[in-house]
């Protein structure tokens, strides 16, 4: 979901309900949240009941052989980091993942066109004004109507009948994949809709060409895969990958019920007969569908198949859809017409007319967004029909404004039912066409990209939080189906999928020794309680204030005895900290209208507490206000230095001691304080203090953000080697760049603050976990941020540079592993905490793994994926004179896992990649409050279009820049 993939939810959490984490990344099929852990099936599950076959004993062969051959390959500049050999710590198991084997018919080939399409417009008409080449007057098609497109691209393999004798396919907008080359690549010309031409047809004709752009072979492929002596990827890698998954969505996209998304279209959801949806609130409803990609395995191709959830526009009235936004998100004018942004929707006013395919149907229209103040006769922001006027030329006398409810009435005769709701525009800024709620029905299969409300998150949380046996059943039964596996019909183009997942050996690595204090524990099952436990390392709090933000809601007079108590929890945990003095509160009204005066209201309790010379403020919430909290944490974060920490007042008035325990954690961590680190016993490298590890991550925009809002970048690094300590740093930087762009500055500062708290000694060696990258970005890491490392190194180190390791850190993958004996799963049937898979499933030619480090409530677990891309550590004699780096680079991310301060659980991955991807979801509500109170469009003559946030509005006071104030 966006999301962003919490790996846990915080037990009893330090505030109430916000917009929702960091979206435009999709939603995941099956994490699981905070829950009860619910009893166990009856009876063995048909996912440990299937037959097991061993691992592919060829794979292994193959795997051990490579790192036989290179084993004294070195890794060269701007090369992935060579696998030095595969781990061998833990107990062994058998685990399945969700791969399907691919076989292919011998000398099976396929044949990639690219459609060109043209366009003559005037029914045909040679103007002689647009020709191409030969003076025909076609001129190439730029932009075209999706549904458009795949009519002409579906009238073009019928009109050459390929499915006679030809297994095709198509991504329904620019390429064809045969099983043989085409005889006769000539033009074919066609009319959108019916085909017959009448007298002064004025449609436009399309020229549709295909181009050939060339052939793959899998075989040729498979003998690469199983070549020891490939030392890199393949030639053309990507190509062979996006014409396999063409050849396998073919099956799917031929049925009209089934909606295809994604990136490179490998998302498949039903949304006709069959369909399982499921409301998230506010117009949006939570689908279930099947994502599948072909993938490179050990010496063979993998389909990779699995659940995944989608949400999306709820179809129906418009009208429908905006009265439940109204229940989640309020009178929000200016974030409805983001929410609306694109949504397509059947203008019922209008008669039908046959769409592409011949078939009647309503005229679609994009919505633009609501009406906006900057036109004359708009009253206001979202505007009502009514009150929306426009100026309407009149036939023999001079025209004048009407509104649109005016307009409807006496053009349509219609009686305008949704007078008290905004109106939309499906035109433009400039030229703006306004439709009233009553005449619009949202189209349905319609993926909404926003960045959902908690409630919306939440719901669907519930809905995709299926335990392993579950997601194990639709996947081999449900998706093979949607795939056309079960039914044979891959076999037509020259592919068997076998039916039953692959095996994997796997490995569950010892569980970290923890300290509290004097105190050792041993988690169970990835946890942990805080019972009768002094953190190791207490902070000296200041004496906090208290502001109380009032809403009616009131579960007590005074808070004082809670606060009270909450204090004496802290001291409990060893922190040093005295009552408080200074009570404040406020009262807060709710509605957009009250949001200004709210502002005011908390923007004068920080200048009492600037006045009263207050470092640390506990900040009482009544309710679940995101643009409350976000305003909070701006104002004190960013504007004051001020560090707060917000509690809700339902759970701090019942005095639960884990509640208490929890928000200690959180506030020891925010003023310095360590809270559980490493027994020696598992800390030998780190605990040497001689290695800074770093978190790096990059957010983007979401859909439902304002065009102007760029993208940042944030760092999180060590101080020390007790890896307590995560103080971080953001950054704003160009809109959707990918890359880290101020990463020398960053590193810069974070090797002063290192230096800093080691007596004036830099680290011999830097460990960076990357988040935020895809696969096809380790270019990017290794030819453009990496050299920034060095570079903000060779400031600062006299002789001898560091030694670095890059680690990217993957979650948003659909690898999932599933158990083969009741002995290797755990309470919630996942596989047990401390999973680690490197073979079969991974490439030998990249070192990599998947580490499932946390034990979930309920829900499925899903891995952490693992890429090594640089390495000067773990390889290296100098720094890891014991060797076996495949096994201490697995160990020590393992026991990195457990060291995420403001949590009694191991996470689901490294704690610097976590607290990375946690600074970039402060920064974005940093940026919410300074949008909300400075940049909204101010009234008529606006023309809605506001610059970027200021850089400076997501930076940290000066006197907090290395505390953890974003915790």
């Amino acid at each position: 979901m966006s999301g962003r993939n919490l790996p846990y939810r915080d037990r009893g959490g330090d505030r109430g309900g916000d917009r929702g984490s960091r979206g435009g990344r999709g939603f995941s099929g099956d994490r699981g949240g905070r829950g009860g852990r619910g009893g166990q099936q009856s009876g063995p599950s048909k996912m440990l009941l299937a037959p097991t076959q061993p691992p592919d004993p060829n794979a292994l062969s193959y795997e051990n052989q490579y790192i036989k051959d290179t084993a004294k390959d070195t890794q060269k500049d701007h090369q992935l980091a060579r696998r030095p050999g595969y781990g061998t710590q833990g107990r062994a198991m058998v685990l399945r993942a969700n791969f399907f084997e691919m076989q292919f018919k011998p000398d099976q080939e396929y044949h990639s066109y690219r459609v060109d399409i043209a366009v003559k417009k005037d029914g045909g008409k040679d103007t002689g004004k647009e020709g191409g080449k030969d003076g025909d007057g076609f001129k190439h098609a730029e932009k075209i109507p999706k549904a458009h497109r795949q009519f002409l691209m579906d009238a073009f393999l019928q009109e050459r009948r390929f499915q006679e004798n030809i297994g095709t396919a198509t991504d329904g907008t620019t390429e064809i994949v045969l099983n043989r080359q085409l005889d006769d690549t000539s033009s074919f010309v066609r009319r959108i809709g019916d085909a017959a031409v009448a007298p002064g047809d004025k449609r436009p004709v399309y020229k549709v060409t295909p181009i050939y752009q060339g052939s793959v072979k899998p075989d040729d492929f498979k003998n690469f895969l199983r070549n020891p002596k490939q030392r890199g990827p393949v030639e053309n890698e990507a190509v062979i990958l996006r014409i396999l998954n063409i050849v396998m969505s073919a099956h799917p996209y031929k049925d009209p019920g089934i909606y295809i998304s994604g990136r490179g279209r490998t998302k498949f959801f039903r949304m006709g007969p069959g369909k399982e949806a499921w409301p998230m609130g506010g117009g949006i409803e939570a689908a279930r569908g099947y994502f599948s990609s072909v993938r490179f395995g050990t010496g063979k191709f993998l389909l990779n198949l699995n659940v995944n959830h989608g949400a999306f526009y709820k179809p129906g009235p418009l009208s429908a859809l905006i009265k439940e936004y109204m229940v989640v998100y309020g009178e929000d004018r200016e974030h409805l017409g983001r929410y609306l942004k694109g949504l397509k929707i059947y203008a019922i006013h209008l008669p039908k007319r046959n769409d592409a395919f011949g078939k009647p149907q309503y005229a679609i229209k994009s919505i633009l967004g609501v009406a906006t103040p900057q036109m004359e006769k708009s009253k206001r922001l979202a505007s009502s029909p009514g009150n929306v006027q426009f100026f309407m030329n009149q036939e023999g006398r001079p025209g004048r404004y009407v509104t649109v409810t005016e307009y409807f009435e006496k053009t349509y005769n219609m009686k305008i039912r949704c007078h008290d709701m905004p109106v939309v525009n499906v035109g433009n800024l400039e030229h703006p066409s306004y439709l009233p709620l009553d005449v619009c029905e949202v189209v349905p299969g319609q993926g909404f990209g926003g960045d959902p409300a908690t409630s919306q998150r939440q719901a669907m949380i519930k809905v995709s939080c299926r335990r392993p046996p579950e997601n194990y059943e639709s996947i081999t039964t449900d998706g093979l189906n949607i795939m056309g596996i079960t039914a044979g019909k891959t076999v037509e183009r020259g592919i068997k999928v076998l039916p039953d997942m692959v095996t994997v050996p796997a490995r569950i690595l010892n569980t970290p020794v923890l300290k509290y204090g004097t105190q050792k524990t041993t988690p169970r099952f990835g946890s942990w309680n805080l019972a009768n436990t002094r953190f190791c390392s207490g902070a000296t709090i200041p004496t906090p204030a208290v502001l109380w933000l009032r809403t009616g809601r009131d579960l007590f007079e005074t808070p004082n005895m809670c606060v009270q108590k909450f204090t004496k929890k802290l001291r409990e945990h060893g922190m040093k900290v005295s009552d408080p003095t200074m009570y404040l509160q406020a009262s807060l009204s709710g509605g957009p209208e009250s949001e200004p005066k709210n502002r005011e209201a908390i923007k004068q309790l920080f200048i009492k507490l600037l006045n009263g010379k207050v470092k640390f403020a506990v900040v009482i919430l009544s309710d679940a206000n995101s643009k409350v909290f976000d305003w909070i944490k701006y104002s004190g974060d960013v504007k004051t230095g001020i560090i707060t920490h917000c509690m809700q007042v339902d759970k701090l008035s019942k005095g639960d001691d884990q509640y208490l325990s929890n928000n200690a954690m959180k506030v020891n961590l925010k003023f310095g304080g360590a809270n559980q680190v490493l027994d020696g016993s598992h800390s030998k490298f780190i605990g040497q203090g001689k290695t800074m590890v770093v978190g790096l991550d990059v957010t983007h925009p979401t859909g439902t953000d304002p065009p102007s809002w760029p993208s940042v970048a944030a760092i999180v690094a060590s101080i020390d080697g007790r890896m307590a300590q995560w103080p971080g740093e953001i950054m704003i930087q160009g809109r959707r760049v990918e890359h880290v762009e101020v990463l020398q500055q960053l590193m810069y500062r974070r090797l002063e603050l290192w230096k800093t708290h080691n007596g004036g000694t830099l680290p011999m060696n830097i460990l960076v976990y990357r988040d935020g990258v895809s696969e096809g970005q380790f270019d990017m890491v290794l030819n453009f941020e990496l050299p920034l490392i060095k570079k903000a190194c060779a400031e600062l180190y006299n002789r001898s540079m560091p030694y670095i390791t890059i680690v990217v850190c993957g979650k948003r993958h659909n690898v999932r592993f599933y158990p083969t004996v009741e002995k290797d799963q755990d309470r919630t049937q996942n596989p047990i905490n401390g999973c680690v898979v490197d073979r079969v499933v991974t490439r030998p030619i990249f070192w990599d793994f998947y580490l499932q480090a946390q034990a979930p409530l309920q829900g499925s677990a899903r891995p952490a994926h693992y890429i090594v891309i640089h390495d000067d550590i773990f390889r290296n004699p100098k720094t890891n004179p014991e060797g076996k780096p495949a096994d201490m680079i697995q160990e020590l991310t393992h026991n990195i896992c457990y060291m995420m301060g403001r949590a009694t659980r191991s996470i689901s991955y490294a704690t610097p990649a976590f607290l990375a991807d946690k600074m970039c979801d402060r920064a974005r509500k940093y940026m919410l409050a300074y949008y909300y109170a400075f940049m909204q469009p101010r009234g008529p003559g606006s023309d809605g279009k506001m610059p970027p946030p200021p850089p400076d509005c997501v930076q940290l006071e000066k006197s907090i820049v290395s505390k953890m104030a974003y915790i």
